[in-house]
């Protein structure tokens, strides 16, 4: 089973190629804002690194947010023509649950910092495998929700801290993550959608 993960919901950009689980070949880059310069050629050099073709990719794993909206879009873009094209499966992965599964098993608060003391903000119990929150939150709610599960670990893709809270950065593990993924449903190409958890400002203004 050949896989390509896509992940351009936030500043790093990452491709990974995987082959029954295992990585193959892999590109990251910090590229704010320049995902579509970089993301297909990115494909085409894990692709060609291990000597495969387009069309011997059995399945696209795209995070399709919250996160960035242009990167998401761009993404989601790029899977949904892939899958089209070559008619292969897509399976869409969060970006606030991947970083909790990629820790140990236990309750993770998973945050995306979205400016102006609102987060996107991911609550997951990884004992039962169970989603207890997923959401655009203000910061007295992740307070509340941080009181509230007080074991919990706070992760992100950085670190921060939110008052006296130490929110720390988790390294991904994209095996953890594709081998979780790995029998969800696929997407229908044509139903794939960002998302958002909250509409950008721009839009929201508009439907004021």
């Amino acid at each position: 089973m050949i896989t390509i993960y896509l992940d351009t919901s936030l500043e790093q950009l990452r491709v990974y190629l995987l082959k029954d689980g295992k990585i193959l070949s892999k590109k990251e880059r910090k590229c704010k804002n320049e995902h579509s310069i970089y993301t297909v050629n990115y494909i085409k050099d894990v692709l060609d690194e291990s000597n495969l073709q387009p069309n011997d990719v059995d399945t696209i794993m795209v995070v399709n947010g919250p996160g960035s909206f242009t990167g998401l879009r761009i993404g989601i873009s790029i899977a949904k023509t892939y899958g089209y094209i070559l008619k292969k499966d897509v399976i869409l992965i969060s970006s606030l649950r991947q970083m909790a599964i990629s820790i140990k098993n236990q309750i993770a608060i998973s945050l995306i910092d979205a400016k102006n003391d609102n987060y996107y903000m991911g609550i997951y119990d990884m004992f039962d495998n169970e989603v207890k929150v997923e959401k655009f939150a203000k910061k007295e709610e992740v307070i509340e929700k941080i009181e509230k599960y007080k074991d919990a670990l706070l992760i992100s893709n950085k670190n921060f801290k939110i008052d006296n809270y130490e929110v720390n950065k988790v390294e991904l593990d994209i095996e953890k993550i594709v081998d979780y993924y790995k029998n969800e449903t696929p997407t229908n190409v044509h139903k794939i959608l960002p998302n958002y958890l909250k509409l950008p400002q721009a839009l929201e203004d508009k439907n004021d």
